[in-house]
């Protein structure tokens, strides 16, 4: 007992107290400890060790707890006599006294006082590396051997989703790493981390990916090592990670920049490569085949090679368009106008410059319109316009067999265009770079069909400029639709009545062949919004009605549907059904061959594309529509002849083929042309001699146009029209031209239309006394009418007045407008739609369209009084007898032929001189079938004049 008692006064405290506390013995340890002697400790209170971990209500339940027998096991902090801390491992054990009461406690403790500085030492190190770890950017984690997480800091928490106390029951490849970039499975034998870490190396990565607790598949930066102990063995690794999302997005948006640019970079070598094919090809077809005309003796042969070389540079001209339409978009020099227009215009010039085209190819083109021509719209006819021919150009090109369809529908106050066709089609893969500049959807395609690779970037742009966007769809092989709206496009105000059937009577529409079939469908369409009754009979699936009141025929350019119709035709199928009209993708001139001159004296032939005012012209006959004065009203080619004729015109160009061109243009509408090459030579012809017009190259050398204009204008104070052209279309070129003093100007190459048209407008000034001559001509008549009613200054000014007051400008314009429709005054129409767009109050429009109308006016009366006009009684009057000789001269193959041209040449008159030239070149190479061609079209000219 001696010998465990000094072991355990020389290693531990030893405290002895009784019932109420007072220490009744201590060893030398626990004076040591506590720095107090043993006569200070004796006979005190326990509570002078200071105790200060446990609260004395606790220090208490201990005492009692174990006066009651009880063991208790702790730690005591306390603070020695000079304030420092000591801690040690305390166990108390009462002692009992023979009558088996405690009557003393005995605390046996260890001193763990360095213990507990080691510990705070290593908790105050730990809480260092904490912080560091915490306020880093990035996450960390730590993982032992077995890949159990032991570490997460704040961030990694973050990013993860998960916390430690969640992950520390899971493996963190399991949990986090356990995913590849596609989502595929990552076992963890083959993660790149843990193998590195299994061979004791670093790893560090940027292509690893992790997973949160969500699911979010996240690319990371990791740079991961292994924990080592001291002998070396692997023990874990650390791993700092971060989510390097918004970096990868970065550089995948670099990436598709720099692909972006690669391709258009290498979309433009294909362009130049390609423009370099497009330009070389007219341009040697024009070259070649000009060569051949000039060297060949046949007529025909040449008329062969020069049709060609007009194919040619017509091509050229539209790949020169293209390319200057796309600079002026990328550039953002397109600027929209807002005016007043309506869908006939648009749909008339789309009808004239495709129809030959699809004939060519056998292709059926459909225009199917579900409302109006005649429905007010406003915005920029010309963009809608040039959208429209690439849309439906390429419809064309790329289909061989089938239909072209134009679908035009009102939508929201607004209309939806769309252009189909059973063409070749565009695979998924190709439909988003269709839209790109300098792309074709193949670059087979470029090598097949040509092109520039620029026409559907341009309509793109076109279209979203007005607030539109333009669709496709499109299965390869099957066809495609091109399909966009545009808002905001029809006028609320003006709109035309709802139709009312012009007919009581109801239409059969005959189809023989099921190509016809869709053609019909859009007739139904069509006589459905006119009111029109209407009735479809497939030839294939039963017989023909026994009567019908009117009936059309829908044959395709298949010669055994016209032979079929032909014998049913013949043997009387037909005779109860009151045939109407021919529908067909052919030309009038082969429908007549093929059906006869005596069918066609009973029928109309429609062609394809046809829109309301083609049907009701062929149909109705009564009905009141613009398109019956196209051919013969006030400003149709054969009145405008009339009134050209004998006119004497200036034509100033520098370019001696332009001017040869202008030149025949003006000649073959019988008008008298001075020509000069510069500005000098133009100023001097005008102060020698008047002239009715002026047709001025704005850019002469030296002497420019706008200069000429100037001079004539402000010095000879000139009142004769000027009109420039040039082949600057800019504003500001246009602007100058205007301020120069010029009426108009004109952009190269102007058609022959465009400067006839042009001229004819403005070269007849002013009002003259109305020569009225009696004739019972409906049309001179409703002319005279026209003239009487508005030629008279005040109702001019009655008319301007009220339109200014009036808030429905289009009910004080009706009158008018019908009476100008009914004339062909497509000129005054024109204005009359604008003014029709002018809100009342808008001062500036009203007076700027009044003008217009008024000037208008003035010509149209002008024109109406040289309709009226007699033939001057001094001027030759053409020798017809002498030319009916001639052609039967030719047509005989008579020797006297050349003989009686000349004697013709010499008789005629002097507007007529250059196409009896023609003849006689033709037939001095004796090519009389030409020559005869030629004399029978000048005829058939002068008989209509008459």
């Amino acid at each position: 007992m001696l010998v465990q008692r000094e072991a355990m006064d020389n290693h531990g405290i030893v405290v002895t107290v009784n019932v109420d506390g007072t220490i009744l013995t201590v060893n030398d340890k626990c004076c040591a400890l506590s720095g107090y002697s043993r006569e200070e400790l004796i006979g005190n209170h326990i509570k002078i060790f200071n105790v200060w971990n446990i609260t004395k209500e606790r220090q208490k339940e201990i005492l009692k707890g174990a006066f009651s027998g009880e063991v208790w096991h702790g730690e005591l902090h306390s603070r020695s006599k000079a304030g420092e801390a000591w801690y040690v491992s305390s166990t108390s054990v009462p002692i009992f006294s023979p009558a088996g009461r405690v009557n003393k406690i005995v605390f046996i403790c260890t001193d763990i006082t360095e213990q507990k500085r080691l510990e705070q030492k290593s908790a105050a190190k730990k809480r260092f590396y904490q912080s560091i770890t915490n306020s880093i950017g990035e996450g960390v984690y730590a993982v032992d051997a077995n890949g159990k997480t032991q570490f997460l800091n704040p961030e990694a928490s973050r990013l993860l989703g998960w916390s430690l106390d969640e992950l520390a029951s899971h493996r963190f490849h399991d949990a986090v790493h356990y995913q590849k970039e596609d989502g595929s499975l990552l076992k963890r034998e083959a993660c790149p981390v843990n193998l590195s870490i299994r061979q004791g190396q670093p790893y560090s990565s940027d292509g690893d990916y992790f997973t949160d607790k969500q699911g979010r598949l996240f690319p990371i930066s990791i740079v991961a090592v292994p924990l080592k102990n001291n002998h070396g063995d692997i023990e874990g690794h650390v791993g700092v990670f971060k989510d390097i999302s918004d970096r990868k997005r970065a550089e995948n948006r670099l990436k598709r920049v720099y692909e972006d640019a690669k391709k258009v970079s290498n979309a433009k070598s294909d362009f130049l490569a390609t423009m370099s094919h497009e330009i070389r090809t007219p341009m040697n077809a024009i070259i070649g085949l000009s060569h051949l005309a000039l060297e060949t003796e046949s007529q025909e042969q040449k008329q062969n090679y020069l049709e060609k070389v007009q194919g040619s540079a017509t091509s050229l001209l539209s790949l020169i368009n293209n390319i200057l339409d796309f600079s002026k978009v990328e550039n953002e020099e397109i600027t929209l106008t807002h005016e007043p227009f309506t869908l006939h215009q648009i749909i008339e010039k789309l009808a004239q410059i495709f129809q030959h085209k699809a004939r060519q190819k056998r292709l059926k083109l459909i225009f199917d319109i579900r409302l109006s021509l005649a429905t007010p719209c406003i915005g920029d006819k010309n963009k809608i316009y040039q959208v429209l021919v690439n849309l439906i150009g390429n419809a064309l090109k790329f289909t061989d067999k089938g239909f072209v369809k134009l679908f035009v529908k009102e939508k929201d106050n607004g209309m939806t265009f769309c252009v189909s066709d059973t063409g070749i089609g565009i695979s998924d893969e190709h439909k988003e770079k269709l839209f790109n500049a300098f792309v074709q959807a193949d670059p087979s395609i470029s090598r097949k069909y040509g092109g520039t690779g620029l026409g559907l970037s341009i309509c793109k742009r076109l279209v979203e400029r007005m607030d539109g966007k333009l669709n496709l769809v499109s299965t390869s092989g099957e066809g495609s639709a091109f399909s966009f709206t545009l808002p905001a496009l029809i006028q609320p105000e003006g709109r035309p009545e709802e139709a009312v059937s012009i007919t009581s009577d109801p239409l059969l529409c005959v189809s023989l062949n099921e190509d016809m079939h869709s053609v019909c469908d859009v007739l139904g369409h069509t006589f459905s919004r006119l009111h029109i009754g209407f009735t479809h009979h497939k030839w294939e699936e039963a017989p023909l009605p026994t009567f019908s009141a009117k009936t059309l025929i829908a044959l395709s350019d298949n010669p055994s549907d016209w032979d079929t119709f032909y014998e049913q035709l013949h043997a009387g199928a037909f005779n109860s059904l009151n045939l109407a009209a021919i529908v067909t993708p052919l030309n009038t001139d082969e429908a007549v061959r093929r059906i006869g001159e005596a069918s066609y004296d009973k029928l109309h032939i429609i062609e394809l594309p046809f829109t309301e005012h083609t049907l009701l012209a062929a149909l109705v006959p009564n009905a009141n529509i613009t398109a019956k004065t196209q051919v013969t009203g006030l400003e149709s080619k054969k009145w405008r002849h009339k009134r050209l004729r004998n006119k004497h015109i200036l034509l100033v160009d520098d370019d001696s083929i332009s001017l040869e061109i202008a030149q025949q243009i003006l000649l073959d509408s019988g008008i008298e042309v001075t020509t000069v090459a510069d500005g000098e030579q133009a100023l001097a012809a005008c102060k020698k001699q008047p002239f009715d017009a002026l047709l001025l190259d704005c850019l002469l050398p030296g002497i420019s146009g706008f200069d000429v204009a100037e001079k004539l204008t402000s010095e000879l104070a000139w009142q004769t029209p000027i009109i420039g052209i040039s082949a600057d279309a800019t504003q500001v070129n246009i602007k100058r031209a205007i301020s120069a003093g010029m009426c108009a100007h004109l952009l190269k190459p102007a058609s022959a239309e465009e400067i006839l048209h042009t001229i004819d407008i403005h070269i007849h000034r002013g009002y003259k006394t109305l020569n009225v001559v009696p004739t019972d001509d409906t049309f001179l008549q409703s002319l005279h009418q026209f003239y009487v009613r508005y030629s008279n200054a005040n109702t001019l000014t009655q008319l301007i007045n009220a339109i200014s007051n009036s808030a429905d400008i289009s009910t004080k314009l009706r009158q008018l407008e019908t009476d100008a429709s009914a004339i062909g005054a497509t000129t005054l129409c024109h204005s009359l739609t604008k003014l029709n767009a002018v809100k009342a109050g808008d001062i500036k429009g009203i007076s700027d369209v009044s003008f217009a109308i008024d000037i208008t006016l003035k010509l149209i009366a002008h024109t109406i009084n040289l309709a009226f006009k007699p033939e001057n009684s001094t001027h030759t009057k053409f020798p017809l007898n002498q030319l009916i000789k001639a052609i039967d001269s030719l047509t005989a193959y008579d020797a006297e032929a050349l003989a009686l041209l000349d004697n013709l040449y010499r008789a005629a008159p002097r507007e007529y001189l250059h196409r009896l030239d023609r003849a006689r070149q033709t037939a001095s190479t004796y090519d009389y079938d030409s020559a005869v061609q030629e004399l029978v079209s000048l005829k058939e000219s002068l008989t209509n004049d008459e």
